[in-house]
């Protein structure tokens, strides 16, 4: 049984440490001799713990499409808000029917509606102002 150090690096794990030593040379994090013997290093690694041992002192940054970034959280919040929506209309339709049926004496259905629907304007604010905040970084998300 192999342990986690001891596996064995492929040639795409060796691309991935020194296109991140060229980025963290790019950030000025590396001078170029090192960037150049830390790249033979990792194109000499035999395991990942090679690898690991070439890119331990750097800080690991994934590149981040921020605009993909914000669309994907805009959607969310929009769809829990839909989500909520759709729970209080189902909900105070099933009261209502309830109320009507049984008489339609006390409005009780109202203990529901009242509450709930101030929470859901609450909720609709802070969808709108959080998606308004996200429009706001990155002006290319659709209206």
């Amino acid at each position: 049984m192999a342990f986690p150090g001891s596996v064995r690096a492929s040639d795409s794990d060796r691309e991935i440490a020194a296109q991140l030593l060229r980025r963290n040379y790019q950030s000025g994090r590396l001078t170029v001799a090192e960037l150049e013997s830390r790249v033979a290093r990792a194109y000499g690694a035999v395991h990942r713990a090679d690898l690991r041992a070439v890119l331990s002192d750097l800080p690991f940054e994934l590149p981040v499409d921020r605009l993909k970034f914000n669309r994907g959280i805009d959607r969310i919040q929009r769809g829990l808000f839909r989500l909520h929506l759709w729970c209080f209309t189902a909900f105070n339709t099933i009261f209502l029917s309830m109320w009507a049926w049984g008489g339609g004496h006390e409005f009780w259905p109202a203990l529901s509606i009242v509450p709930g629907g101030a929470l859901l304007a609450w909720h609709h604010r802070k969808s709108r102002r959080a998606s308004e905040r996200l429009r706001g970084r990155d002006r290319a998300l659709p209206a």
